[in-house]
């Protein structure tokens, strides 16, 4: 099959690239295909949340995949995506970004870029949503704790097109990788990974809170977390905060 890029869509404005790559999907669109948008009015998160990129100065886009890891690898297609923007950035930039289960990238405990993986039938469509440009007054005011961009982390303006095409090449890195050797994404995303050995507490999809130290991920991608009494839980989805 092609390789990630092969085609690429660039739309103004959409509801989520999403619902274009989704469409498109459904019209035979190749493995490989990428959906970006300079705008989203409706993008979606994991979980359900709102998907915030800031127009015109960041990078919100889906990759339509046909060439898939075994099923049970699926769960490793968002940290993949994760680890492709690691590896533009630090190829073109010189930041030390590190991850965050089960998505993020992060660099000062500030998100900077998230993925997002949903399967349709024999289709998978992972999104990537990264703050390339954009001060701290141009984030959400609720994110401004939480979130930054590469332009507060390097100090000046970037070139979004080639940051773009160096991640669309960071995720066709990856995702050789995954399809090739899975266990070599789990040594990866472990040697980034800010929470690893941490006491961290975490909440999972239905609601509860756990606290414990993150061990890693298992061959599947849940987080394995031990907890005081000892009792290791492995973790399918949620979200993790370290613990002060």
């Amino acid at each position: 099959m092609g390789r990630i890029g092969c085609r690429v869509v660039h739309l103004d404005e959409v509801t989520s690239t999403i619902d274009v790559a989704r469409r498109l999907a459904e019209e035979g669109a190749a493995h490989g295909t990428v959906v970006r948008a300079e705008r989203q009015t409706s993008g979606r998160g994991r979980r359900g949340r709102v998907w915030t990129t800031i127009p015109g100065k960041s990078l919100a886009m889906t990759t339509i995949l046909r060439d898939l890891p075994a099923p049970d690898r699926l769960g490793l297609a968002g940290m993949a995506a994760a680890l492709g923007v690691v590896l533009a950035a630090d190829s073109a930039l010189d930041l030390a970004l590190r991850t965050k289960w089960p998505n993020d990238v992060v660099a000062d405990g500030r998100k900077v870029a998230g993925t997002l993986a949903e399967l349709h039938g024999e289709v998978l469509l992972l999104s990537l949503g990264l703050n390339i440009n954009g001060a701290e007054a141009d984030l959400p005011a609720d994110l401004r704790e939480a979130a930054t961009t590469l332009e507060l982390l390097c100090g000046r303006p970037l070139d979004r097109e080639p940051v773009t095409a160096r991640v669309i090449g960071g995720l066709d890195a990856s995702w050789q990788m995954l399809l090739a050797a899975p266990e070599a994404v789990l040594a990866a995303w472990e040697a980034l990974d800010v929470t690893l050995g941490e006491e961290v507490i975490a909440r999972t999809a239905k609601g509860r809170s756990l606290t414990g130290r993150a061990l890693g991920v298992d061959a599947t991608g849940r987080l394995l977390l031990r907890r005081a009494d000892g009792e290791i839980v492995p973790l399918a989805a949620g979200d993790v905060t370290l613990k002060t």
